[in-house]
């Protein structure tokens, strides 16, 4: 077993007469209740090194996740893929010029690029003009896709180190890639940086997440970021279930995945409402029920105890782990008696982008955004991809999308909606 950190706070733990810093749990708690994993919830003492600036147990946990991955190096957080991102965002944005975003991209990546001022342009990837009318520093895309679909990233890799620029992958839904032969390769072999959430995928406590690095010019600029940009109170207990997981995924993922992979055969054929769509990642169980409303579906399900990651028009997302594919059969149990309803789909708006994209913003109430620009992005979540950016002219197809997804929505501030003055 390799668990540096994980196995130091073991010793740690066993080593503990009071503890007499942060968290002000102490340690301690009411045994099997919310606070059962509290000893292992520890601060910066002596031995357990420091995150922001790693040199012990934690860098050698972040060495041997690198290695896992495919990479060079890889930062560990504890602020989930969005500090990564940020992170990414700043290195990029110290070589000048304009970040290209391939594709659609987390809000994780707008939010950032507005609170740095970073100038983003977008593209579906077949301009091939777009590469040389602007000095390009860096080029963002995502995948694996909130779906399952993973991207042709070799071709922008070379057009985007043909250019210059950075190769930036999202990989935030990859992180169980690299334990098992059945699934997709990650983006090491292509990405200078890739964004990786951990707990997405695997038995990690939430907001665990890597930033990926290839060359050590460009992992010396993440880590000083890493240091502006995340908490100096990163959460221990996220930290030692990533070093956790990633040893139990080494020595278990293969026949894990492979075990699981039959029981979702298995759950596909066993469905009489909805199908299985096929994607590039079988864990990202993707169930479509043609005319149906899958948020409704959704509600229904969590009435009776079962959770699904996401609905999206007549699609449900589930997210399939070694540690819930047995519960698949119950599932499928429940989609086979339940009653569906009838929908309309859910259909997208069409925004028409204007070159205003600066200046002071307010809030207005939704009736009254008709005419206005958006000052910033608002989309549903999950998958938290922007529908509407900044800069984009709200009409009244606009206002009728904001009002019937109102309580599904990102981007809001208390139901207003942010428009440039």
């Amino acid at each position: 077993m390799s668990r540096p950190l994980y196995d130091k706070i073991k010793e740690y733990c066993a080593l503990t007469r009071a503890r007499f810093c942060m968290p002000g749990h102490g340690g301690g708690g009411d045994g099997d209740g919310l606070y059962a994993s509290s000893r292992f919830d520890w601060t910066e003492v002596k031995g357990l090194d420091n995150l922001l600036e790693s040199s012990d147990v934690i860098l050698s946990s972040e060495k041997l996740i690198a290695k896992d991955y495919g990479y060079e190096h890889a930062l560990m957080l504890t602020c989930g893929a969005t500090s990564a991102m940020h992170i990414a965002l700043n290195v990029a944005k110290e070589r000048g010029g304009v970040v290209l975003a391939i594709g659609a991209m987390h809000k994780s990546f707008w939010s950032a690029c507005t609170l740095y001022g970073v100038k983003a342009c977008v593209s579906d990837g077949n301009d091939d003009k777009i590469f040389s009318k602007e000095k390009i520093s860096a080029v963002f895309t995502t995948s694996p896709d909130y779906f399952g679909k993973v991207r042709d990233i070799e071709s922008l890799c070379v057009r985007a180190h043909e250019a210059g620029a950075l190769f930036v992958v999202d990989e935030a839904h990859s992180a169980h890639f690299p334990y098992s032969q059945l699934l997709p390769d990650n983006a090491a072999a292509y990405a200078d940086m890739s964004i990786v959430g951990m707990h997405k995928t695997l038995p990690v406590y939430g907001g665990g997440a890597l930033l990926c690095v290839n060359g050590s010019e460009l992992y010396e600029k993440c880590v000083r970021y890493r240091s502006l940009i995340h908490s100096t109170s990163p959460d221990y207990l996220v930290m030692a279930s990533m070093d956790y997981a990633a040893d139990y995924m080494r020595t278990n993922g293969e026949k894990e995945y492979a075990r699981i992979k039959n029981v979702i055969d298995g759950f596909a054929n066993s469905l009489k409402n909805g199908v299985v769509i096929d994607n590039d990642d079988f864990t990202r169980v993707v169930i479509e029920f043609k005319g149906k409303d899958c948020h409704a579906l959704c509600d229904e399900l969590t009435a009776h105890g079962f959770f699904a990651e996401a609905a999206y028009g007549d699609r449900l997302v589930l997210i399939v782990t070694p540690f819930n594919a047995d519960k698949l059969e119950l599932l499928s149990h429940e989609l086979n008696n339940i009653q569906l309803k009838e929908s309309q789909g859910l259909v997208l708006p069409e925004p028409v982008h204007t070159s205003v994209a600066d200046g002071e913003c307010e809030f207005v109430d939704v009736d009254e955004a008709s005419g206005r620009i958006s000052a910033g992005e608002i989309g549903i979540y999950p998958p938290g991809v922007p529908v509407i950016r900044r800069g984009d002219l709200i009409d009244g197809e606009i206002v009728a999308f904001i009002k019937k997804y109102t309580n599904r929505l990102f981007g809001l501030a208390s139901g207003r909606v942010a428009v440039i003055k």
